[in-house]
């Protein structure tokens, strides 16, 4: 805390080269994201540094920040180069794209940019973005994190990113509740998002899709009518129009997941032998963050939440994200789930990873669980030992807990190790059971 107090109280001059530039940041007409002494900042262009500075001083930033409606920014005294305002946020512990969400988050974070824009036009203000990459999740909690999208409003629509608000939260989210969630999240990421055509398309024939369509076209020349001619009661036609957007985004019914056979974790005394072997090594080596990409059932996630550790989940199938963010938002847990396939993790995408940063690089934990996923990807994959041991490799800063299971025609667990070895440089067997194979901690990473 008092390194950031005195970050905040020093005016030192930076110049553009000491700083390091957000790969994302680069199309903002308002300002720049960066890097600065390990602090996330957001340098301000002359032109539009009035405007920002009046929403500080007339309190707006901060009550945004109260309402949790955005992540936690306020002003410095520091100067850079090329910018009259240098603003601080709070770092969100890991960046996560919405084509790795599960159709709930998707929803959550469309709910979280209607209602910032509903608060902004209260005060005649607006959002020029309505894209979900500007919500990151902090754990299950999603927050805007982008403070340049807030714009005037200047009476010029109702939203004039409603056509996009709808190709990158509407359109993907009523293909996700009619059972099309592989294709949404496939053109999530694309440049256009699910276009209108797109969405005519995958839900041609259904009798709700075209209902769905002809209401959205209605609101669509809405908005373009409005931008033509000034309306006597805007604001009050804005928020109206807001607010019926946020009903029917809260209207819309996603598949619901059961998932068995899940132990849950009520008290350590209760634990069965396998959660206490890993309450054991967690309690022992206290790990700053866990990435679990263990397959079966979610204990491997919950646990080391429920101890207070900062946990990613990750895994291809979307029932146990779900079922693991409805559990992390029902008791507050500090869990990200994300659905990403091992074997295929979000790339580098872009110059300088300027459209999409490698999940290897933004999901790097201190521990890394890999409990009944080994051998399966093996038997499903046709991996060999070095292979899968690198992919669990990249994803380790300190650690990791491998489950190995011998399975006829695959690596013997001399094989598994070796190439365990080649990446860490100590291999210990924390337990040995028949029927659940043998779990290995993984330390001193290379």
């Amino acid at each position: 805390m008092f390194a950031q107090e005195r970050l905040k109280q020093r005016s030192i001059l930076f110049s553009s080269e000491e700083v390091t530039f957000h790969p994302h940041s680069f199309a903002d007409d308002a300002g720049r994201l960066f890097w600065l002494n390990d602090q996330l900042c957001r340098g301000i262009y002359p032109e539009q540094a009035p405007f920002f500075a009046q929403l500080f001083r007339e309190g707006v930033i901060q009550n945004l920040i109260e309402q949790e409606l955005l992540v936690e920014t306020e002003p410095t005294d520091l100067t850079v180069d090329g910018f009259s305002m240098i603003l601080k946020h709070h770092r969100i512990p890991f960046t996560s794209y919405p084509q790795e969400w599960c159709a709930a988050m998707l929803k959550d974070a469309a709910l979280a940019i209607i209602n910032l824009t509903i608060e902004l036009a209260e005060r005649n203000l607006t959002l020029k973005d309505a894209h979900p990459w500007n919500v990151l999740f902090d754990a299950c909690k999603p927050v805007y994190v982008d403070a340049t999208s807030i714009a005037p409003q200047n009476g010029e629509s109702n939203w004039s990113a409603y056509d996009e608000f709808c190709r990158f939260c509407y359109y993907p989210l009523i293909l996700m509740s009619h059972g099309q969630e592989r294709i949404a999240r496939a053109l999530l990421p694309e440049y256009e998002g699910v276009t209108r055509s797109d969405f005519v398309t995958v839900m041609r024939g259904s009798g709700p899709s075209r209902l769905i369509l002809s209401k959205l076209v209605r609101r669509g020349l809405k908005v373009i009518k409005s931008t033509f001619r000034k309306e006597p009661n805007g604001r009050k036609s804005r928020l109206a129009f807001l607010r019926q957007i946020r009903r029917d985004i809260e209207n819309i019914q996603l598949p619901s997941y059961e998932r068995k056979h899940d132990e849950s974790i009520s008290s350590q005394f209760e634990l069965t032998p396998p959660q206490r072997t890993l309450h054991k090594v967690l309690t022992e080596l206290k790990p700053d963050s866990v990435l679990d990409l263990s397959r079966g059932a979610s204990w491997t996630s919950t646990l080391p939440a429920v101890m207070g550790y900062s946990v990613v989940s990750t895994n291809a199938d979307s029932s146990r994200a779900t079922a693991i963010y409805a559990t992390a938002r029902k008791q507050s847990l500090p869990i990200l789930p994300l659905i990403i396939d091992f074997i295929k993790p979000t790339p580098s995408v872009g110059y300088s990873s300027h459209y999409s940063i490698a999940a290897t690089e933004r999901l790097k934990c201190d521990m890394v669980l890999a409990l009944g996923m080994a051998h399966k990807i093996a038997l499903e994959n046709h991996f060999d030992s070095d292979l899968i041991v690198e992919g669990l490799s990249s994803f380790s800063k300190r650690w990791l807990v491998v489950e190995f299971v011998r399975r006829e025609g695959q690596s013997t667990l001399n094989d598994f190790t070796k190439a365990l070895l080649k990446r860490f440089s100590n291999v210990t067997v924390l337990s040995s059971r028949e029927e659940l194979g043998v779990l290995l901690l993984c330390g001193g990473k290379r």
